[in-house]
């Protein structure tokens, strides 16, 4: 069943990229797609199809841009949440309209609808905690029934993502973190994404003291700090502005 949707998927696919081409036929199509009528649905395969299309013939995919993003974030003591509105602000600078939400919000969200997803984390014992991890398999469970998880994953053109991670590294430093990024990354990058960057951002350890004071990294105390966020903003930026 799976290899003949990849079949059809890949003919309608090239059959989308040759119409879309023709300039009346997008100007119907993208008319069609934002019309207040056309049915959630068939606007979902519309959408679906200008994808599709991209990989086939990429310039198309200037075309479909929205010029939006979304920063998606887990925190549970303060700290990624301020990385996340550094991030946002990166975003509104870089030229994008972006969105924040935490994760237990974004479920409604459909990731497709934007040409840029931030998605950050902090790190427990180098995984992420419990709301993420569950996030992701219900997402991913989602677009594997609307067969957006293709063998093999392609990339798809003006999709691209971005992932951040909070750590306090006290046994091993930014080591601590890494599973972390990695694991948010490959979320991303099995529906398509191109990721453009893993964030690692120091952060205090709220409620071990000496976690904060004596750790690997130091006296982390107060961290992200006004510099670190400086600095996260002016990466985001970089790379909203290099997207526009």
């Amino acid at each position: 069943m799976l290899i003949n949707i990849n079949i059809i998927d890949k003919y309608l696919g090239l059959i989308n990229s040759l119409l879309l081409r023709a300039l009346l036929f997008r100007i119907f199509y993208v008319s069609l797609m934002d019309w207040r009528l056309t049915p959630k649905r068939i606007k979902g395969h519309l959408t679906r199809g200008t994808r599709m299309a991209a990989i086939f013939h990429p310039p198309l995919s200037k075309s479909f841009k929205t010029g939006k993003a979304l920063v998606i974030y887990h925190s549970t003591t303060g700290n990624t949440k301020k990385v996340a509105l550094a991030i946002q602000r990166g975003l509104r600078e870089g030229g994008f309209e972006p969105i924040i939400k935490e994760v237990s919000e974004a479920l409604i969200e459909d990731l497709y609808n934007y040409d840029l997803v931030c998605f950050g984390s902090s790190a427990i014992h180098s995984l992420p905690p419990t709301q993420v991890m569950e996030y992701i398999s219900k997402k991913g469970l989602e677009y594997r029934k609307r067969y957006d998880v293709k063998l093999p994953a392609n990339k798809i053109p003006g999709k691209n993502a971005l992932v951040f991670v909070t750590f306090s590294g006290p046994h091993i430093g930014v080591n601590e973190a890494l599973p972390t990024g990695k694991y948010l990354r490959q979320f991303f990058e099995h529906l398509g994404f191109a990721v453009k960057g893993e964030l690692y951002i120091i952060s205090e350890f709220h409620g071990w003291k000496e976690g904060s004071t004596k750790g690997y990294l130091g006296d982390i105390k107060g961290r992200p700090n006004i510099e670190d966020l400086k600095s996260v903003e002016e990466k985001t930026y970089k790379i909203a502005n290099a997207l526009k």
